[in-house]
């Protein structure tokens, strides 16, 4: 199948990978010593090196490998790169305690992992597409015949053209259409009941069928007939437009069930996993960020907006149960005290480092609080007011969605910039499928990631923060 191509081809970028990086190391611990290299550090990082692979391996092997092999966007690069790092940087960590730093200096390590990730960045950027055109030129060559509605044939052949390097050629469309009218379109041999007759002839050795068929025609029928012809069958499974939803076919003692989406936080493992997260970010901050700048905040507010230091409000989070969100108070004293109104630039009611405060996202850091006693996570979709909620379902039927996992301190919405206030309709579907992407796609390395992001946005904030 094409996923075993896909496959196929990761895993030989994996390789290239590993030698890349082995050689990597080896170049760079020559560049570091000044001195001819004797047989003990030779050793040594021998053994390092294959721990630096290991984790490369281990690190490579959670990543979801996608059938496509598109050259992917510098962000999605970025993060599979520094998901490889990471993963690298903790098996190393493993044997420098191991041999607590013995000939070689830690520094060392440390210094080549941008080297190492500068490696991982390029092949994980270029290198699929350039082996899959290498391994797939010739003889692994496959002749495609399509079948179903035009419409339908052209999405497919639109996939296959971006995915022309897995050796896939298409030669023509079968249909009930009559006439191509779409610019685009492979050559019409035929109609759907021409299919036995095209397969007798040679050549022909992959049958997609553009949607499942319709009306009386058998899906058994159409599978018996490509196996005995010796053709490979593959069908687009287009259940989501039965649904109107993309769905997840999982499998279980025998029953097949189709679900609306994936939720790797249902797995007590990653919720084990996020649980240990939120508690290592969380308990220094609170023991060590929190006081210091409680005792900022609270001489700001003495000589800007006499008051309480702190801002309690009622939030809706998982399944949308209240609990009281722990915020620094930003604005004066009596300005709106159920904060119904969104904030902006230049707002009267904040005082002047309050409105600092909201720009840089410090006045959300006593939450860290409400993480450590487990009413939130780090990362995840922000908790909302309940009137908020009801607005922004009116606008986005599905809002309930993200509200199946904890919210969130920050979340991939506020990484992307969706930030405050959403004030019209296209910036709350953009918040809402932000936040549905991220519970459906959850991993550890995407929540450290995320944290870094939001660390980053403190120092240079977005545009759309007030």
């Amino acid at each position: 199948m094409i996923s075993d191509r896909s496959n196929g081809i990761h895993n030989l970028v994996l390789a290239c990978q590993c030698a890349f990086a082995w050689a990597a190391s080896w170049l760079w611990l020559g560049l570091w010593s000044h001195t001819p290299l004797g047989p003990a550090h030779i050793n040594q990082h021998l053994v390092y090196s294959l721990f630096m692979l290991l984790g490369l391996v281990v690190g490579s092997r959670t990543l979801r490998t996608d059938v496509g092999l598109r050259v992917p966007g510098l962000e999605e690069t970025t993060r599979r790169s520094f998901r490889q790092v990471a993963a690298t940087l903790f098996y190393s960590l493993l044997y420098l305690a191991a041999v607590q730093g013995q000939l070689t200096s830690p520094l060392f390590f440390f210094s080549f992992i941008p080297l190492l990730f500068v490696v991982l960045f390029a092949t994980n950027r270029f290198l699929p597409r350039y082996i899959a055109e290498f391994v797939f030129r010739k003889n692994m060559g496959q002749k495609v015949l399509l079948y179903g509605p035009q419409a339908k044939a052209l999405e497919v052949r639109r996939w296959l053209d971006r995915n022309n390097h897995l050796g896939l050629e298409i030669q023509g469309l079968l249909t009930e259409d009559g006439a191509a009218v779409g610019e685009g379109l492979p050559p019409i041999l035929g109609k759907p009941q021409d299919l036995k007759t095209m397969l007798t002839a040679p050549g022909i050795t992959q049958v997609i069928m553009a949607e499942f068929p319709r009306g009386n025609e058998s899906m058994k029928d159409y599978t018996q007939l490509c196996e005995e012809r010796g053709s490979r069958l593959l069908v687009v499974a287009d259940l989501d437009r039965m649904f109107g939803h993309p769905v997840a076919v999982f499998e279980d003692q025998g029953l097949f069930f189709l679900g609306l989406r994936e939720e790797p936080l249902e797995d007590p493992v990653n919720r084990f996993l996020k649980r240990c997260l939120d508690v290592a970010v969380s308990l220094p901050v609170v023991l060590f960020i929190l006081p210091p700048l409680m005792l900022a905040v609270r001489l700001a507010q003495m000589l800007q907006s006499p008051g309480p230091l702190f801002f309690w409000q009622a939030r809706e989070g998982m399944h949308n149960e209240p609990f009281d969100v722990l915020k620094f108070r930003t604005m004066h004293v009596g300005a709106t005290p159920d904060d119904r109104l969104p904030s902006s630039k230049d707002d009267p009611r904040l005082y002047p480092v309050g409105s600092f405060m909201r720009k840089t996202s410090l006045d959300e850091i006593p939450q860290f609080w409400n993480v450590l006693c487990g009413k939130m996570s780090v990362v995840g979709p922000r908790p909302h007011l309940k009137s908020y909620n009801d607005q922004y379902r009116r606008v986005f039927s599905r809002a309930y969605v993200r509200t199946f996992v904890k919210p969130g301190v920050t979340g991939l919405a506020q990484a992307r910039g969706f930030r405050g206030d959403a004030r019209t309709p296209e910036q709350v579907v953009h918040r809402m499928e932000s936040d549905i992407e991220y519970l459906e796609n959850w991993s550890f390395w995407l929540d450290c990631w995320l944290i870094l992001r939001t660390a980053a946005q403190i120092f240079v904030p977005p545009k759309g923060a007030v």
